[in-house]
């Protein structure tokens, strides 16, 4: 492969043009598309830096240097990259696509900063919405308020009594309600938690209105749920939203057997552009027909069913992660076990049996090493899986625990904007010791583990470069932390400690930062591998298929401060153009 010329092209490219229409086309190979003139950021393992690339059938059937492709193929439509940066197609290796989807037809309080911000949304919406009909929305999160503890139901009842409120906090792991939302649930002082689950009751017992884990479901019951034109919209938008930012695939963390449906109508009517790796998160029966069924492929592999996903604990925000310690803020309090270890150990041991994968959700150190402790034993019955077995989140890992990932092949698939948007809380919920342990990204890649990175989106939104900007600086947008001055405006921990100030000089915990490259391959070829789909996609080589994103910037040198500036040009799936950017 030829690497990218260091002199410049544009002398170059109008001869080379001349000498290949002079050559006869009969010794070429046909094709469908060329592009040339171009940085094509091959994400291979060695790294190769291509100027051409030809595609056929929706694969790359040559890459290397422009002499080398134009002289050998012809196609009906070539394509001057004008020395811009392409790259593989994105890929978030954890979200919830109906979630994102889902976002047009619920309340968004993702911009709200204050309680009140909240409640005068609801007051809008219930003023448009028939009486007794549910209200739902999400993203709220109190730990953006003034005052940091959770809201209570009478916060919604003043706001309305005429509709059942079910609004989900940002991470999706503790739901605010109403008195009526409660009143046709059934919920009172006498109504135990649920296994996996809380409700957070006052002083004389009564429930508050906000429901932790498993607690939720014991409402979300009640709720109708969407018919299967609204989900296929559902689907349809959020895929636009994804495409919008060089994303050409993601892994659903929570197919329901409807939602696989809606896709599979989506695919028979060519709407679906797009990848989709989806991890069951339904009923025992759509697990039990998985696993006699294998894993399966839908579609020009637009959809993959691939295992199952399972909980081991709560959020960190909502103080439900399962700690081996107490929570600094929350004395007495360790977090929820949402599934045991051992309900883990059997359900790996049958899917490896299958060949099937298993991602399990734990966020705090003890549910990792439970999680840990549950694949090693499956392990030994079924040591050479397949496809590698997952823990979704990983953000607080024990020392001891981190070569474990490498040592027993486990990947950690994280969220690198998680990191960012609680670094201004999470040393009050972690204590000053154990906030050392927390998204360890260096010290895993550096112990032999490769991470798959995603965005978890609606948690956080759909930008996969938003998560490679993270972890390659562990900054916000803004460039915080950056100064004693940040810590002591935006951080809730002490910023009379002199060494914070050298502690962040470079980014909060700026050790376990990211590489670039490693950055870029968490979204690209790691997450690709995290699916078993390294043969597919995820690198721009011959025979994968030709999914990639041209870009206005280079991600792996453009300075840290012009790089939240990068724009998405255009994204490309299957060699067809998905998106373009509006002219500037």
């Amino acid at each position: 492969m030829r690497l990218h010329p260091s002199h410049s092209l544009l002398t170059f490219i109008p001869f080379l043009l001349a000498a290949m229409l002079n050559t006869s086309c009969s010794s070429k190979q046909s094709c469908d598309l060329i592009l040339f003139n171009a940085r094509i950021h091959t994400m291979n393992d060695s790294g190769d830096v291509a100027e051409a690339l030809a595609i056929h059938d929706g694969r790359v059937v040559a890459i290397g240097g422009n002499e080398e492709v134009l002289g050998a193929w012809t196609a009906g439509r070539v394509i001057d990259g004008a020395s811009r940066n392409v790259y593989p197609g994105f890929i978030d290796a954890h979200a919830h696509l109906y979630g994102l989807g889902e976002e047009a037809l619920i309340l968004g309080l993702h911009e709200t900063r204050s309680k009140k911000e909240v409640l005068d949304a609801l007051k809008q919406r219930a003023a448009s919405t028939p009486a007794e009909e549910w209200i739902r929305g999400r993203g709220w999160d109190q730990n953006d308020w003034d005052r940091k503890e959770f809201p209570t139901r009478s916060d919604l009842d003043a706001a309305t009594r005429s509709h059942p409120v079910f609004l989900s906090r940002i991470d999706g792991h503790a739901v605010w309600v109403n008195s009526r939302a409660l009143e046709i649930a059934g919920i009172d002082r006498n109504t135990p938690d649920p296994d996996g689950g809380r409700i957070l009751r006052d002083a004389q017992g009564e429930a508050t209105g906000i429901l932790l884990d498993q607690a939720i479901e014991l409402v979300r019951a009640f709720i109708p749920p969407p018919d299967i034109t609204q989900m296929r919209e559902a689907y349809a938008n959020a895929v636009q939203r994804c495409l919008e930012t060089g994303m050409t695939g993601m892994h659903d963390m929570g197919m329901t057997a409807t939602g696989i449906d809606a896709i599979r109508g989506l695919i028979a009517t060519n709407r679906f552009p797009f990848h989709v790796v989806a991890y069951l998160d339904d009923g025992p029966d759509e697990w039990k027909s998985l696993l006699k069924l294998g894993r399966q492929v839908i579609g020009e592999q637009q959809l993959v069913i691939a295992g199952l996903k399972l909980y081991a604990d709560g959020a960190l925000g909502s103080r439900g992660a399962r700690l081996l310690e107490d929570y600094s803020d929350d004395p007495g309090n360790r977090g929820i076990v949402i599934q045991s270890g051992e309900t883990i150990r059997k359900e790996s041991e049958h899917a490896l049996q299958a060949g099937l994968q298993v991602c399990v959700h734990a966020i705090g150190d003890a549910a990792v090493r439970s999680v840990l402790d549950a694949y090693e034993s499956a392990l030994r019955t079924h040591p050479s899986p397949r496809y590698p077995l997952r823990i979704e989140h990983a953000q607080i890992v024990s020392s001891q625990d981190i070569p474990r990932f490498a040592a027993l092949g486990v990947v950690p698939s994280m969220q690198p904007t998680h990191c960012t948007s609680d670094m201004r809380w999470a040393e009050a919920r972690l204590g000053e010791g154990r906030i050392r342990n927390a998204y360890p990204w260096a010290s895993l890649i550096e112990s032999g583990a490769w991470i798959p990175g995603g965005s978890d989106f609606p948690v956080e939104r759909p930008a996969p470069l938003a998560g490679m900007y993270a972890a390659m600086f562990r900054m916000d947008a803004d460039g915080r932390p950056a100064s004693q001055t940040d810590i002591a405006t935006h951080f809730q921990t002490d910023a009379a400690q002199p060494e914070l100030d050298e502690r962040w000089r470079n980014g909060w915990f700026a050790e376990e930062r990211m590489s670039r490259r490693d950055a870029v391959r968490a979204f690209t070829v790691w997450a690709a591998r995290a699916a078993g789909l390294e043969d597919q996609y995820g690198s721009l080589e011959t025979g994968k298929r030709a999914d990639f994103v041209m870009l206005s910037d280079d991600i792996l040198t453009v300075p840290r401060e012009r790089f939240t500036g990068i724009r998405v040009l255009s994204t490309w799936v299957a060699g067809s153009e998905v998106y373009s950017a509006p002219e500037q």
